[in-house]
């Protein structure tokens, strides 16, 4: 089984049949045979047609994505990103709020975002934080048992689960660690920069260690250090270029979840 199909087979465990009949066309006669190939799911969301099919929608199109998840959404995001940053020298980044510069870095961007597994991981990432989890643990120390709250992007509080949970289920917690780093920074850059700039950045540096730099640098830094004790569920590239990673996030929500013209940020010429 090549990667494309053990993606592929990835992707279908996610998708619904009526995502597969959105991906269709309509057509049911098509959802067993995309059931049976998934891998055939990744040609048609590289169609430009198809992902854009699944975007479009009105303001006032409230019946738009009822019935359609949000993982397929944001793999249509993913995938049209990816494809739009083919033949690129250049590509925005952000360096304040309304602010983009091009960075010359649009080839290794591209063959970062051609990797099926790192586009299947950038869209089970987004997809995972459509609904924020968050809950409550018992610690035992000195004084006795104490209530510890965490919430997943919360990144101290969530690393404080670690000397809470059993070995063999800490590289999830580690997982979710690097998980929350790359969301905050690459699509709420403004927000990570609230909670954990100026006097907030301590409670980040416990986590990647005492250093300077701008908050998105530290938020690379700790997904880095994080996915290094999350194991297999982490593609190499991902752990090994977290800055890439951002990078392709950053776009997908300027040009879909944020956009800030027709087309978005990647509209411009090459």
């Amino acid at each position: 089984m090549d990667e494309r199909e053990t993606v592929g087979r990835r992707y279908g465990e996610h998708l619904t049949d009526c995502d597969l009949l959105a991906l269709a066309d309509g057509e049911a006669d098509r959802v067993p045979a995309l059931r049976r190939h998934p891998e055939l799911v990744l040609d048609l969301l590289d169609r430009p047609a198809v992902a854009d099919a699944v975007l479009a929608s009105q303001r006032d199109d409230r019946e738009r994505f009822r019935h359609v998840s949000p993982f397929l959404v944001f793999a249509a995001a993913v995938h049209r990103t990816a494809g739009a940053l083919v033949g690129r020298l250049h590509a925005p980044d952000r360096t304040a709020p309304r602010s983009r510069v091009p960075i010359f870095d649009g080839p290794w961007l591209a063959a970062f975002a051609a990797e099926p597994a790192h586009r299947f991981f950038l869209v089970e990432l987004l997809a995972s934080y459509s609904r924020l989890a968050s809950g409550v643990v018992w610690r035992r120390d000195e004084q006795g048992a104490r209530r510890q709250r965490w919430d997943e992007l919360d990144l101290p509080a969530l690393a404080g689960l670690l000397a809470a949970v059993p070995a063999d289920q800490q590289p999830g917690v580690w997982r979710r660690i690097g998980d929350g780093a790359l969301f905050l920074a690459g699509v709420f850059p403004e927000y990570a920069e609230r909670t954990f700039g100026g006097p907030g950045v301590a409670r980040l540096t416990r986590l990647t260690g005492p250093r300077d730099g701008p908050v998105t640098e530290l938020l690379e830094e700790l997904a880095g250090r994080a996915y290094a004790h999350a194991g297999d569920a982490v593609p190499a590239g991902v752990a090994a270029e977290p800055h890439l990673a951002r990078r392709v996030l950053a776009l997908v929500a300027d040009r879909y979840l944020f956009p800030s013209g027709p087309g978005g940020v990647l509209s411009a010429g090459r």
